[in-house]
């Protein structure tokens, strides 16, 4: 009786986990563009996928540029981007979420806040 119960709070506490990773990451799923001005270079636009992929298109005067990768969540409000190709190929951005919603997202990093908004 007494592993059929701790058996039971186990699963209990992985669903909680999943269920809370999930909605964290349905708030981020989708196409983002820059809302705002931002220092130096960095992506213009965002495309989180729900499998955990990301692409970051990156445009300046000159030409358009794309790096692709993965991110995860370090804890409810900070994420992992690890580039593996393209112009950021070999980078990690660490982010806080200072804000997400359907419309908003602020990402700030160790240089600057990332002003973004939903793509229509």
């Amino acid at each position: 009786m007494k592993r059929n119960f701790a058996g039971l709070c186990i699963v209990i506490i992985l669903l909680s986990i999943t269920a809370c990773s999930s909605g964290r990451n349905d708030q981020l799923v989708g196409k983002w563009e820059l809302a705002g001005r931002i220092v130096g270079t960095a992506p213009t636009s965002y495309w989180f996928k729900k499998n955990g992929s990301v692409i970051a298109p990156w445009q300046n005067r000159k030409k358009a540029l794309q790096s692709s990768g993965r991110y995860s969540f370090i804890d409810d409000t900070h994420i992992k981007i690890v580039m593996n190709s393209g112009y950021y190929k070999g980078i990690t951005f660490f982010y806080e979420i200072v804000k997400a919603d359907n419309d908003k997202l602020i990402l700030r990093g160790s240089i600057q806040d990332i002003r973004l908004k939903r793509a229509g």
